[in-house]
């Protein structure tokens, strides 16, 4: 008797800011969820930032990642279960008072504000990124896929390591020591969201948003994807 075709296990595609965002996520989610097909793919910057993309090319930007993924692969758009992005709030949410005289041109972070040369670079940026990640927010799919957005406050580095403004060489550094951290051990990520990084974060999807926008709390160590595994089971 031939044997029986297996079964295309549904995959979720997560979409990131950088490739040590990647490394530090997704072979823990890939080894807590055996039943799907975990991706990540990485953006080369923030999307919801970058002049080039606005709410009329962004769904075609994220979708062509995804679609990518699936002509390399043979699949189907059935095959995509959901596509779920992470966001940096990178303190866009935070009142202007919170935007300071800096002495670099680079935005310098606290969990209390951003410091800049050029106060109204920082004010500007926070303005598009407000517009686009609630745009994002409020879309159920990208080209028919279920589409979902999750944070990390006020970037995944301050979220998982508790550290802000590193450099790309530490941010490699961080990444790889953290998914070290978790190997074989994979499903006690889920605790460590819970007891270091959601840090009052409702455990509603809704909730959580409305909690991140408020005050300086887009600038404080913060994450709403505890969530994803409460609504996504794994066993």
């Amino acid at each position: 008797m031939p044997r029986q075709k297996e079964k295309i296990r549904k995959t979720v595609f997560f979409i990131v800011e950088g490739n040590t965002d990647k490394t530090a996520l997704e072979k823990i989610f890939k080894a807590i969820y055996k039943h799907r097909d975990i991706r990540f793919e990485f953006t080369n910057g923030d999307v919801t930032s970058d002049d080039l993309i606005d709410k009329t090319n962004v769904c075609e930007i994220l979708y062509k990642k995804v679609k990518r993924y699936m002509d390399d692969n043979k699949l189907k758009k059935t095959d995509i279960w959901k596509i779920v992005q992470i966001f940096d709030m990178d303190g866009a949410y935070i009142p202007e008072t919170a935007v300071v005289k800096g002495e670099s041109s680079k935005f310098v972070y606290s969990t209390t504000s951003i410091a800049c040369k050029d106060q109204e670079k920082v004010k500007s940026r926070n303005s598009k990124k407000r517009e686009m990640m609630d745009y994002l927010l409020s879309l159920a799919d990208i080209n028919g896929i279920s589409y979902q957005c999750y944070f990390m406050s006020s970037n995944l580095d301050h979220a998982l390591y508790n550290q802000q403004n590193l450099s790309d060489e530490d941010k490699k550094k961080y990444a790889d020591a953290f998914y070290e951290k978790f190997l074989g051990v994979e499903k006690y990520f889920i605790d460590f969201l819970k007891f270091d990084a959601v840090n009052g974060v409702p455990d509603s999807f809704p909730a959580s948003w409305r909690y991140i926008k408020e005050d300086l709390r887009s600038l404080e160590r913060h994450t709403n994807l505890h969530i994803y595994f409460l609504e996504n089971p794994y066993e």
